[in-house]
């Protein structure tokens, strides 16, 4: 009997490549495929910038670099002339004019200061905590107009002093007493709140600016109430374990067989540094760094590469001119410290690609190198020094 084909129709063999479902999972495959070139695509070109701007900021900061420039020339003479004992490193552009060490880093082991040489850099240090402090302000656990009373309730006139104005020490606080003994850094931050005191200035004005080391001991101890973490463990996480610049803490510096120890001027005495004038710099000053180190930290800080955007915590409370450790007139910038025989000169502009860094271990108030180094800073680059 024939079957009826209106009713049973034959089955017809159709090819794999005319089926319904063939075409899904092609566009499937296709949309697949376009994904993850894009995604290459993506990988590359990020891989491109990364190495771009690696290659833009990759100099070799360990390596000896005598002058060939004429005004590095000059500046070599003046700092052989002037008896330098320290390291200078000079970066015009980005580049290395000028990268010596000069006079002995530890007279008894017959060490001399060089590139990689360390230096106890004081005062020029403060722009760690400062940037420490503005990594807490991206992070939404801060402001800039935070109160001082939030965290320290007992400090006279706290109510009205605000992050901003320690940052630019405006705060009109002083501090007479210092610690001689120490515990921790918690405690030594205390005893700066319980013995700060009103240093006569307007807070929160230019006319308020007095510099007082008290006002980045607060902000370390702002740091560590609002983290629950000890300042070096802060500082070690964002400049070593991410930035890789390898920056040394008292005391740990102190064991270091690149050190500078501070001599005498003119003389093969070393200075005596007792422990607790180390210890008691908590956010203030602790710390040592190579030349290439600190050179290192300001491209970083001014490539946003620590904060979102470095120019806020580069306000100033005007007619002063200081901010996050720094000293700014319009596009120059420069960091001084002093401590036990040691000084630190840095005069930076150009976003941190010209620079003139000068670390010392050898200082005295008659035997400064700073007017030195704002000088051929000048000459480098014609621009102004604070």
């Amino acid at each position: 009997m024939l079957k009826r084909t209106d009713l049973f129709p034959a089955r017809v063999k159709v090819s794999w490549t005319k089926q319904p479902l063939f075409y899904v999972f092609a566009i499937l495959a296709l949309i697949i495929l376009l994904i993850v070139l894009v995604m290459i695509s993506s990988k590359k070109e990020d891989k491109h910038i990364v190495n771009k701007a690696t290659a833009a900021t990759s100099i070799n900061l360990e390596k000896k670099v005598n002058p060939k420039e004429k005004v590095a020339t000059k500046l070599d003479q003046s700092l052989t002339g002037a008896h330098f004992s320290g390291t200078a490193l000079v970066v015009k552009n980005g580049k290395v004019l000028l990268h010596k060490g000069y006079g002995k880093a530890n007279v008894q082991k017959e060490k001399w200061n060089g590139p990689t040489t360390t230096f106890p850099v004081a005062s020029t240090a403060k722009i760690l905590t400062a940037i420490l402090i503005g990594q807490q302000v991206d992070a939404g656990k801060l402001k800039y107009d935070t109160k001082l009373s939030d965290f320290y309730p007992g400090v006279q006139n706290a109510d009205q002093i605000t992050v901003r104005d320690l940052l630019t020490m405006t705060s009109g606080l002083k501090q007479s007493k210092q610690p001689d003994s120490y515990t921790d850094d918690m405690a030594n931050v205390d005893f700066s709140a319980a013995n700060a005191e009103s240093s006569g200035g307007v807070i929160g004005t230019g006319a308020g600016w007095s510099y007082q080391p008290i006002n980045y001991r607060l902000l370390a101890g702002i740091l560590m109430k609002v983290t629950g973490k000890s300042y070096q463990e802060l500082a070690e996480q964002t400049f070593n374990k991410k930035a890789k610049l390898g920056i040394l803490y008292y005391p740990a510096f102190k064991k270091a067989d690149n050190l500078a120890n501070a001599y005498q001027v003119g003389t093969e005495s070393e200075r005596d540094v007792t422990t607790v004038e180390y210890q008691r710099e908590t956010g203030t000053g602790n710390v040592s760094m190579t030349t290439g180190q600190l050179y290192q930290l300001y491209r970083d800080f001014f490539d946003n590469k620590f904060v979102k955007n470095h120019k806020d915590l580069l306000k100033q409370h005007l007619p002063a001119h200081y901010a996050s450790g720094l000293y700014g007139y319009g596009d120059v910038y420069e960091g001084h410290g002093i401590f036990s025989g040691y000084e630190s000169n840095v005069v930076v502009s150009n976003h941190g690609k010209n620079a003139v860094i000068l670390l010392s271990n050898q200082y005295d108030n008659e035997h400064s190198v700073q007017k030195i180094g704002q000088q051929f800073f000048t000459e480098l680059t014609g621009e102004a020094a604070p």
